[in-house]
């Protein structure tokens, strides 16, 4: 009787925790890029057990900027995968690295960790009309 006791406090705490993870997962605010003098988009990401901000919004058309600032040592988070990059990144520890290219289409793009449990969006508008 104790280790079903012992069992179900287990599950209830780890359900307990992934619903609050999630509720502050939706609570984080999407960053839209600034705009240099040089005319590009740039935005950082902090790694830390996580991205943040894990949505990141970028102009089509306009070349970008990402600052992954790499906080941390955890294997899971060396790898940067994204479909709208044009290759995988190797995320240096306790650094930042930068990545530079020039979103094309608009869209919703996922980029995670190698292993993906770290996950954000990369959202793409298309540009305003002038």
């Amino acid at each position: 009787m104790d280790a079903l006791v012992l069992v179900l406090a287990v599950v209830t705490g780890a359900f307990v925790v992934t619903v609050a993870l999630a509720i502050v997962r939706r609570r984080t605010p999407s960053e839209r890029a600034v705009r240099r003098s040089d005319g590009a988009q740039e935005v950082r990401v902090l790694v830390q057990h996580g991205y943040r901000p894990d949505r990141v919004e970028l102009e089509a058309g306009v070349p970008a900027i990402l600052r992954f600032d790499r906080q941390e040592e955890d294997p899971c988070s060396e790898l940067l995968v994204c479909e709208l990059l044009p290759s995988s990144y190797r995320l240096a520890p306790r650094a930042e690295t930068v990545v530079r290219f020039t979103p094309t289409v608009p869209g919703t793009f996922a980029f995670t960790c190698g292993l993906g449990m770290y996950a954000g969006r990369i959202v793409v508008r298309a540009r305003p009309a002038s």
